[in-house]
């Protein structure tokens, strides 16, 4: 299914630097495999692939954390318009790690705080929980690692570096008790800032009746892994994916 890549034009990862997008709109679609065959013939003619080392495909760790109330997560169920979700992530192909936050600012935009670790985070200590906390408005009790999840990513840049999207797929969770793994959908974000026009694979997605969805890896995990936990704003992402 992947190897249309191979054939692609590649972009450096400096020349994806440019197109950084680190305060941006985010548009999300969940897909299944005759929809995605639908966008391989724009996305050969329109985009270059990120290739490193060789490599065109990677393999994404990351690390959740969370409270033991799963605070982050509840705000996120229950619609907070200002919440935030904490992650350390290993690009392991590159073998680069770092710690990030990522803050939903509003319905569209998302705002990211990163900085490079040595290695992948499984503990927060207090200069990491200060930072935290400067994100939020209540105080902030104890958190810990939640959730491992692990998938593979491709990344493209369209020709005129105004946006970049990502196809992610083979997404695979685990905690202390079980894991879980996802071949049958793929997830495809498309990045842009907020003066772009319109995506052209929007535009096909568009007509053919494939609408954007809400998707975020952290809560589809915490979902997946804990069958009895309250879950009635997500219900419509899970029927999605259980028809694809």
């Amino acid at each position: 299914m992947m190897q249309f890549i191979n054939s692609m034009e590649s972009v450096s990862l400096i020349e994806l630097d440019e197109v950084a997008l680190q305060n941006r709109i985010d548009h999300k679609y969940v897909l299944n495999k005759e929809q995605l065959e639908i966008l391989i013939p724009t996305i050969l003619t329109h985009y270059k692939v990120l290739k490193i080392n060789g490599h065109n495909a990677f393999t994404y760790l990351n690390n959740y954390f969370d409270t033991k109330q799963l605070r982050f997560y509840f705000d996120h169920h229950n619609g907070f318009s200002k919440r935030i979700k904490v992650r350390s992530r290993k690009y392991l192909e590159t073998d680069t790690s770092f710690f990030e936050i990522k803050q939903k600012e509003n319905v569209d935009r998302t705002a990211k705080f990163r900085i490079p670790v040595d290695k992948i985070v499984k503990k927060i200590d207090s200069e990491k929980k200060e930072t935290i906390q400067s994100f939020l408005p209540r105080e902030l009790k104890k958190i810990k690692l939640i959730l491992k999840n692990n998938f593979t990513r491709i990344t493209f840049v369209n020709h005129e570096k105004t946006e970049r999207m990502t196809l992610d797929f083979d997404i695979q969770f685990s905690n202390k008790k079980k894991s879980k793994s996802f071949t049958n959908f793929y997830v495809l974000e498309i990045k842009q800032s907020k003066s772009n026009k319109r995506s052209i694979i929007t535009e096909i997605l568009k007509k053919n009746n494939i609408r954007e969805q809400s998707f975020s890896k952290y809560i589809f995990g915490i979902i997946s892994l804990k069958k009895n936990i309250k879950k009635n704003n997500f219900l419509p992402v899970i029927k999605k994916i259980n028809n694809l």
